[in-house]
This record gives C-alpha cells, structure tokens and sequence, in this order.
C-alpha cells in the first residue's frame, strides 16, 4: 500500500488555509515553500515549524495536459482491473475522466504512531478537505469511496478488513445501493468485488 490518502474533485476550488487549521482540534496546519518557488506544500504536525513531529503533508495537484495530476489519473485507470466491482470500474473510469484537481495527502505512519491524537487529526483534515471541494477519495493503492465516502472499488489482494460502509452502483437507474460489508467474511468479500449484493449486507445498511 503506497502511503497517500487523495480526494480527487472534478471542482477547481482551493481550500483556504485556515478551514484546515480549525479542523485540526489536537494539531497544527502550516505552509511551507518547495525549493525553487515551485509552489508550496501544507504539513500537518503536532506544533507549527517542529519538522521532526509532522504526521502528513498535503499537495494540490491540478489536473491538465501534462501535468503531475495527469499522470496520477492515467496510472489509476490502468489499475482498475486489479478490483472491483466491475460496476464501479466503469463508473470510475468515467468520473476518473472529469477530475480537475488531486489532493494529495501523504501520512508517515511512524510518526503518527507516536502520538495518539495524530490519527484522528489527519483524518479530521482529510474530511474537512472532502467536505470543501467535494469528490471521491483514494485510500492508498487498496480502495475508492463515492461522494458520499463509502467504499465502491476494492483491489483483489483483500488488504482492507472489518465491517465497512460501501456502496454498489445499480446500472440501471445510476444509484448507489448502501450496504455494509464484512471484508473479513471471503464470502461477502467476494461478492462485494464481483459486484453482487447480499441480502445481509443491505439489511446492516437498514439498521
């Protein structure tokens, strides 16, 4: 698994600074420039400067002709087939098309393992960065969630596990059926990938 979290947003808006600084209750958000005026990058850390606790960095990449972002969306169509649902391969492909920027947002797990209010720190920036622009998200190279952050695509190696809210795209009328999923059970795994819903995985979304 590679070490990024990125929403992807088909939106061109760029999130103020200091709505990620509220949302980090137990932490810091700053700015830092890259080397040769390349832009900047934020950090997120435990105290604004201190290099030595910074638990995720965040990187905006536009999307266009021949740029970072590009290439990122070509790589992730290429991989699709590693997963499924087949549902949600075409859906992604379509959508993959659209996006016009990537958040990147790389964590250091050593560090954050650390301190134990980093996790839910990151995560709270994270969410806060989907709430704003909107999109779908890339958890690593294992797991795609829609807009409304459920888990629709997984990858076949089954590195994702335990009781997940997900989704499963229905064709025909282009909504999302809401499910919860045992990514421990080889039954429901496999049928969630192969894009076939149980009847327990629709009942757990009811209750």
């Amino acid at each position: 698994m590679d070490d990024y979290l990125r929403i992807m947003t088909v939106s061109d808006r760029e999130i103020p600074l200091i709505d990620l600084q509220k949302a980090a209750r137990h932490g810091a958000v700053w700015s830092m420039d890259l080397p040769d005026s390349q832009g900047n990058y934020l950090v997120v850390g435990s105290e604004v400067g201190d290099a030595s606790a910074v638990w995720a960095t965040i990187e905006r990449n536009p999307v266009g002709p021949g740029t970072l972002g590009a290439e990122e969306v070509a790589e992730f169509l290429d991989t699709l087939e590693h997963g499924g649902p087949p549902s949600a391969c075409r859906w992604l492909e379509d959508y993959l098309e659209s996006v016009r920027a990537i958040y990147a947002i790389r964590i250091y797990p050593d560090r954050m393992k650390e301190s134990p209010e980093a996790f839910e720190t990151v995560y709270e920036v994270r969410t806060t960065v989907h709430k704003i622009v909107g999109g779908i998200g890339r958890w690593g190279d294992i797991g795609y969630t829609n807009e409304q952050d459920r888990l629709i695509w997984c990858h076949r190696s089954r590195n994702l596990q335990g009781m997940t809210a997900a989704a499963i795209l229905d064709e025909v009328t282009g909504r999302w059926i809401d499910i919860i999923v045992d990514l421990d059970n080889d039954r429901e795994f496999n049928a969630f990938v192969n894009g076939d819903v149980l009847p327990v995985m629709v009942a757990r979304a009811m209750d």
